[in-house]
């Protein structure tokens, strides 16, 4: 979202907290995010993409969905915005921007 900062000043000046869908987000001001796992994605992929080398027709080839997801969490962004995080919410983050 190119005016992301711009939602993210929204945020801060009416206190509303801003959560996003994808982990990127939270390092440019949401608070929290829970979105999948790039790097499980792409191994995921690149199994199917074996398959289909391997001679598979990729029709034959049932959809699959990333079901591994983490949650990146912004205590900073949090406070601008007027939100604490509990201490058990930002250890069981897989990442903490500050």
């Amino acid at each position: 979202v190119s005016a992301y900062e711009a939602l993210v000043k929204v945020g801060q000046d009416a206190k509303v907290p801003l959560v996003a869908s994808d982990t990127d987000s939270v390092k440019r001001g949401a608070i929290a995010a829970l979105g999948i796992n790039y790097r499980d994605l792409g191994e995921q992929t690149g199994r199917m993409v074996v398959r289909i080398l391997k001679g598979e027709q990729p029709g034959a080839i049932k959809p699959e969905v990333s079901t591994k997801v983490e949650l990146f969490v912004n205590p900073g962004a949090a406070e601008k915005q007027g939100v604490q995080l509990s201490d058990a919410l930002v250890k069981s983050a897989a990442q903490v921007i500050q």
